[in-house]
């Protein structure tokens, strides 16, 4: 007999995943199809922020994106330390934040170094920053058997923070590492500002702010900006503290203080608080006021410039604003006393001054690192084409004169020098105290002027050349700024050398450019006629970006200090030096213009002519051709001497109202391009009527400023710097327009710079400058 088998267990059966087939229009990624190309299109449209998120979708995105997003990296050298912006600046491809060169930082080297094709560092003070300086005590805590007490330091105490990233910064080593690991890159920067060129302080222009624009190492970002919130009502940069609270915050700052004194002492961290507070209750109230003040960090933080940022915003967001604000509006705005103003740029608070002291020597271990680090591997920069150093102190440039930098960067056939003019110095005296001493910002033409002499000039690779000052001008904000302190261009070896005509002084030779670029700089026209004959036989184009002429110098002449200094003004009336030059003067007009054009020398029977007989030419030209007629020492004559194009006399024998022209002189000049350019007063003893408008000048605009805060900002005592003349004759004009087609005044694209100017009080941005580009045509 047999037994039946038990029946078999039924196995419970998951259920398959479903199974998506193409016919059920299902859309998945298909890996690996998209070309890197389309991500790179894509990431064009994005903002950064965005495309960052992107690289968490997958592996594939990470891969592409990011060869997007970190093909130009400038990484701000320790970030987070005081006195340094925290924000990565301009084009800044890190995921992560701030990047550092040692630890993580070394890690994203090594990771994405060679996905970087433009690759900079970037080390700038955060002027915030310096209007409230981080708390250093001046006093450190003694322990004795009775209790503690405070007693100043023997030796002079540091910045904590600074002190260590100058520590870092001399880490040569470390930094030749990280810059090892740069082999597919091909662009290098630097961008270096330590706060001792111009401070504006309270000059700030709404407008500009608002933009939240960032200074840029690599030109414009290569990114949309990300999407901004409302502006706040009280700007970060002087934001001020509620009054109610001014009790709270004072004692919280004190507390910090002794905090930091007992640290420093070696008490363990559990004792510290009681041993604060049996400091705090142990001092007097008026001691309590003397150390929170000592330093300036602990005063009324109530900014008067904040305060007059609240009423220009209130005025913004009225339904009649217009973007322009007369004198009258801006002493209306501007009216808060200055002793509650955080930053006085002319007068720094002991604290401000030690701070700024500490970051100059940490930028300056810092830039000596880099030099070396360049110097010893250069074999890592073989694929280095194009050297931008986009912002640099002048007190700085001296280390950058070394030939054993250059020539390991002998591949490098661009470069590019932005110079921030110091205004300052500081430095620490033996007895320990800290010493601001004011300089002339000319003074830095003779450094730019010594690094192109003796190394640029002598490096045949460097073909292309582009120098701007960092300092005044059309572009610089701010009331007492914009339009003014301009610096002449180093093209002489010192300023006296641009106006002095007692002898021939050597002007600056560049045997091996080929495309020069200069912005915001001023030049006399003898001295930019000698550097236009000096090039001649090197130079293919050459750009000038807001580059003024000063009037003509006479011959002979040297002239002296004016009698305006500080408020533009000067030269309305002629002076005394100048009657004594007007016989010189008109000489060498006559002398230039007989060289000029096919006619004899002209002769004064009856002495010399009057100014305005001076300037124009005595060509005779027929009614309705007047502007044929150019003044000496013009723009309008600069170009026609040596233009690329047709010249002047070409038109007139076009006309049958001239001979032939002469063929003319050997050049390699192709091209002259031109962006708003014009002239600029001097506040020196010479003729400059010519320039003034026909209008009656009314009193210069930096005059009425000088009842506002004008005396806590800093005062140009500089002879050598000019200010914009928003003014150019018809006659010029017509020269201009008819002869070269380039167009006089601000084009309509630039409407944004417009407001921002009348913001800062210019009542006609734009006017008397002119932009064009002249090309070389086919005449001999």
């Amino acid at each position: 007999m047999f037994l039946s088998q038990p029946p078999p267990r039924r196995r419970r059966v998951m259920p398959k995943a479903p199974v998506f087939h193409k016919s059920t229009n299902i859309i998945t990624w298909p890996a690996d199809k998209v070309p890197v190309e389309i991500f790179t299109l894509i990431a064009s449209y994005l903002p950064r922020s965005t495309i960052q998120n992107m690289r968490l979708v997958n592996r594939e995105f990470e891969a592409k994106v990011s060869e997007y997003l970190f093909r130009v990296v400038v990484v701000p050298f320790k970030s987070e330390i005081y006195g340094i912006s925290s924000a990565l600046h301009g084009e800044v491809s890190d995921s992560a934040g701030s990047v550092t060169i040692q630890d993580k930082g070394m890690k994203v080297f090594e990771g994405f170094g060679s996905r970087i094709r433009k690759f900079a560092l970037s080390f700038e003070y955060d002027e915030y920053r310096l209007a409230y300086p981080p708390l250093k005590s001046d006093q450190e805590a003694i322990t004795t058997f009775w209790g503690i007490y405070r007693w100043p330091f023997q030796n002079y105490n540091r910045y904590t923070q600074l002190e260590g990233l100058e520590q870092t910064a001399d880490e040569t080593r470390t930094m030749a590492k990280a810059l090892g690991y740069l082999k597919t890159a091909n662009e290098l920067g630097l961008s270096i500002d330590g706060g001792l060129g111009w401070l504006p302080g309270p000059d700030v222009n709404a407008l500009v702010v608002e933009k939240g624009e960032k200074p840029v190492v690599f030109g414009l970002s290569r990114f949309v900006p990300d999407p901004r919130h409302k502006p706040t009502r009280c700007l970060k940069t002087y934001r001020a503290c509620d009054p109610a609270s001014a009790f709270s915050q004072s004692n919280t700052r004190m507390y910090h203080a002794y905090e930091s004194m007992l640290i420093e002492a070696g008490y363990h961290e559990d004792n510290v608080d009681a041993g604060v507070r049996l400091m705090m209750e142990t001092e007097t109230s008026s001691e309590v006021e003397a150390t929170t003040n000592s330093d300036g960090s602990a005063a009324a933080f109530t900014s008067y410039a904040s305060q007059a940022m609240e009423s220009i915003f209130r005025h913004m967001n009225s339904p009649d604003f217009v973007p322009c604000r007369s004198v009258n509006d801006l002493i209306d705005i501007q009216k808060h006393k200055t002793s509650e103003q955080p930053l006085k740029p002319n007068d720094l608070t002991n604290a401000q001054k030690e701070m700024l002291l500490e970051i100059e020597w940490a930028q300056r271990a810092f830039l000596q690192s880099y030099a070396v680090a360049v110097i010893d591997n250069p074999s890592t920069f073989e694929n280095i084409r194009t050297l931008t150093i986009a912002r640099l102190p002048s007190g700085h440039l001296p280390t950058l004169r070394r030939g054993d930098f250059w020539q390991s960067l002998k591949h490098v056939e661009k470069l590019s020098l932005g110079v921030i003019p110091d205004w300052r110095e500081i430095s620490k005296q033996p007895a320990g105290w800290v010493q601001d001493q004011k300089t002339q910002p000319s003074l830095a033409v003779t450094v730019a002027y010594q690094i192109f002499h003796e190394q640029i000039a002598r490096r045949a690779n460097i073909k292309t050349l582009h120098f701007e000052w960092i300092c005044g001008g059309e572009y610089a904000t701010g009331m007492y700024s914009r339009n003014q302190l301009i610096l002449p261009a180093p093209l002489v070896r010192k300023p006296t050398h641009m106006v002095c005509r007692t002898r021939q002084f050597p002007v600056l030779y560049l045997p091996f450019v080929e495309h020069l670029s200069l912005k915001n700089c001023w030049v006399s026209p003898h001295v930019l006629n000698d550097f236009f004959e000096n090039q001649k036989y090197s130079l293919q184009s050459l750009k000038f970006d807001s580059v003024s002429l000063s009037a003509p110098i006479p011959m002979l002449a040297d002239p002296g200090p004016g009698t305006q200094i500080g408020n533009g003004a000067g030269g309305g009336v002629p002076t005394q030096g100048a009657i004594q030059h007007a016989a010189a003067f008109a000489q060498a007009t006559a002398v230039q213009q007989a060289l000029q054009a096919p006619q004899p020398a002209v002769n004064f029977p009856n002495g010399p002519p009057n100014i305005q007989q001076l300037l124009a030419t005595t060509d005779p030209v027929p009614n309705g051709l007047e502007w044929l007629a150019i003044r000496f020492g013009s723009w309008s004559q600069l170009i026609d001497n040596h233009t690329p194009g047709r010249r002047l006399a070409d038109i007139r024998y076009d006309r049958n109202i001239g001979e032939e022209p002469m063929s003319r002189p050997s050049t390699k000049l192709k091209k002259m391009e031109f962006h708003s350019c014009g002239y600029v007063r001097v506040n020196l003893d010479f003729e400059q009527s010519m320039l003034d408008s026909p209008d009656a000048p009314g009193l210069p605009l930096a005059g009425k400023k000088d009842n506002n805060y004008g005396s806590i900002m800093l005062n140009p005592n500089d002879y050598y710097l000019a200010t914009i003349v928003n003014h150019i004759s018809h006659m010029e004009t017509a020269t201009l327009e008819n002869a070269w087609n380039i167009e006089v005044g601000w084009p309509t694209r630039l409407k944004n710079l417009v407001a921002e100017s009348k913001f800062d009080g210019i009542p006609d941005p734009g006017k008397g400058r002119f932009a064009g580009v002249i090309e070389a045509t086919n005449l001999n």
